[in-house]
């Protein structure tokens, strides 16, 4: 039998080969902005998680300027083989700054066409990032079983310093209620065709 997989909501998962060394630099300087600047997301429902969305643009900062450059190449390989023969265009780009008890509700990006999350301060411990089906809730869908992604109505991907997920934007997602002491830090990008 052949199984034909429509209409797919893929994932990837790549990690930077250089965390290590632009690791620190990049913490401290989103610890240094979060003094300075205002946080964004005024329209969000979780108003303690502190965010430049909108507010900030790290894609004019030059302190990110590696980052965002690696980050960019890896989402033109994605939308590569996603069979989208545009070219992307960065639309916007910040981070988030995660303490004790902070979360992010569902949402969606379907502004743009690929959306990225890095994980540039974390633990494997920390609040996942949790991804919803696009297929209608049905009680007659199978038990999950791990091993067969027909049964997966949702996904979670675990922190892991030096990550980067990327997804299309219209995809809906959102990040458990944070409960470590230490902070969580994400660096998050859209992008357009």
């Amino acid at each position: 039998m052949q199984i034909i997989d429509l209409f797919s909501a893929p994932i990837a998962s790549v990690y930077h080969p250089d965390h290590s060394k632009i690791k620190k630099p990049l913490i401290q300087h989103c610890i240094n902005l979060k003094s300075t600047t205002p946080s964004g997301g005024s329209n969000w429902i979780s108003k303690s998680l502190y965010n430049t969305f909108n507010i900030y643009d790290i894609l004019k900062d030059n302190a990110f300027e590696d980052l965002n450059n690696w980050v960019y190449d890896q989402a033109t390989d994605f939308k590569n083989k996603l069979g989208q023969d545009k070219k992307l265009i960065p639309s916007r780009g910040w981070f988030n700054i995660y303490t004790k008890k902070d979360s992010q509700e569902f949402h969606n990006h379907n502004f743009d066409y690929i959306s990225a999350i890095y994980y540039l301060k974390s633990k494997p411990s920390d609040a996942r990032t949790y991804f919803k089906s696009h297929l209608p809730d049905n009680p007659n869908n199978p038990s999950f079983k791990a091993d067969n992604k027909y049964t997966w109505v949702n996904y979670f991907s675990r922190p892991e310093e030096g990550k980067l997920i990327l997804f299309r934007s219209s995809m809906e997602h959102c990040v458990e209620t944070h409960t470590a002491d230490d902070l969580r830090i994400t660096v998050a990008y859209n992008y357009g065709i």
